[in-house]
């Protein structure tokens, strides 16, 4: 008999695989799919989703620092951000440690290893699967000790992206587009911004050997390496053969398809998906890059809510099958990560996301209501909305 049964639900199994309307889900004692059948009552608006998983959250800045003379603890913050990430239906989280040292834009670079020895002791009580996202600031003269340091205290670190803020290599394309979005973002002026991002010659001429121990570091310790905001094809090349195989965010349209023939994957924003638009005018959007099929992997970058949402503008206002694009924050990250499949199958424990997707005919400003009502993660039920089991689940 089924310890618990998750009805009149779309089944979105994940991997490809067809959705399953109408069905009725029933789960063992250990959490395991037991069977996944069609029912007779009509699903409406619930959907049963692969858990994300998440590659790159970069918002901790802001949620410790809610005011300009406020810094907040880690532990506080990633606590109340675990149960937002939950209900994004986000079971795997990569938050990004920042090997950087900014005071100007609000960054310590000692706080990356506190980041990750927090979260050490922090992450087996909370809902998601926490990992770090090493950032390393390749103009930084002691980024490379901080990820060290990250090393030492954390055994969660799962990815390392090599990052070069610097003119040469901005994501804008031009330095006036720089200065008026940093100038804004950081709350410094535009002066400021422009200094921030000059790099002298001669730590421009170490970046090459920071490059070259950061990869090497990945690679001793089988972490996955990413690289960060390319522009040009040389760029991608120049990355893969340090052995990244993650682009993130790669700024033009080849950008993007070189790493995709190089077999990399392929990192944008479901921001960008769910807006319709990059943070930075001319950089390729999103769903340009799903259609060409160049994209491999949506991420929330700074909105976690995006992650289950972007996936269904891409279907709704793009033609891009739904199946296709949950696949996008779930499968397709958990594959580039090296982590157990996400899929939604029988005899395999679930990890996964029970949604409500409404649409507000009343107020068409709005683009609708994408509200996570549970969340399994390797069969335990982490999150609830309504632990007494009326609606969809059934004890």
């Amino acid at each position: 008999m089924a310890h618990s049964v998750i009805e009149g639900v779309t089944v979105i199994p994940g991997g490809g695989r067809d959705a399953i309307r109408d069905a009725v889900v029933a789960l063992d004692d250990q959490g395991r799919v037991e069977g996944i059948v069609p029912d007779a009552a009509a699903a409406g608006d619930l959907f049963l989703v692969p858990g994300a998983v998440d590659l790159h959250l970069d918002n901790l800045l802001q949620r410790r620092r809610p005011r300009a003379t406020v810094s907040l603890d880690h532990a506080g913050v990633i606590s109340v951000l675990d149960a937002e990430c939950a209900a994004a239906g986000i079971s795997t989280v990569c938050i990004a440690a920042r090997c950087e040292d900014s005071p100007r834009k609000g960054i310590a670079i000692g706080d990356a290893a506190v980041l990750a020895g927090v979260l050490e002791e922090l992450a087996p009580m909370l809902c998601c699967d926490w990992r770090i996202h090493a950032r390393v600031e390749l103009t930084d003269e002691g980024a490379v000790d901080a990820l060290h340091a990250v090393l030492a205290v954390s055994s969660r670190v799962a990815l390392i992206s090599m990052m070069e803020t610097s003119i040469q290599r901005s994501r804008f394309s031009s330095l006036a587009e720089t200065q008026a979005f940093y100038a804004q973002d950081w709350g410094v002026s535009e002066a400021e911004v422009e200094e921030i991002f000059t790099v002298d010659a001669q730590q421009l001429s170490r970046i090459v050997d920071r490059r070259k121990s950061v990869a090497a570091l990945a690679l001793s310790r089988g972490i996955v390496l990413a690289t960060h905001d390319d522009r040009t094809e040389e760029h991608i090349e120049e990355a893969f053969e340090y052995g990244a195989r993650v682009a993130e965010f790669p700024l033009s349209m080849a950008a993007a398809q070189r790493a995709h023939a190089l077999g990399m994957t392929v990192v944008l924003g479901a921001p960008n998906a769910l807006r319709g638009r990059s943070t930075s005018s001319g950089n390729v959007l999103a769903s340009d890059a799903v259609a060409a099929g160049v994209c491999d992997v949506l991420c929330s970058d700074y909105l976690p809510s995006a992650m289950h949402s972007a996936p269904h503008v891409l279907a709704g206002e793009h033609n891009v099958p739904l199946t296709h694009a949950i696949d996008l924050v779930s499968t397709n990250p958990a594959t580039a990560l090296g982590l157990a499949s996400v899929a939604i199958e029988v005899g395999r424990p679930l990890t996964a996301s029970l949604r409500r997707v409404r649409q507000f005919a009343a107020a068409p400003a709005e683009s609708g209501a994408h509200v996570g009502m549970a969340l399994w993660r390797d069969g335990r039920l982490v999150f609830s909305r309504n632990p007494s089991g009326a609606h969809a689940l059934v004890h």
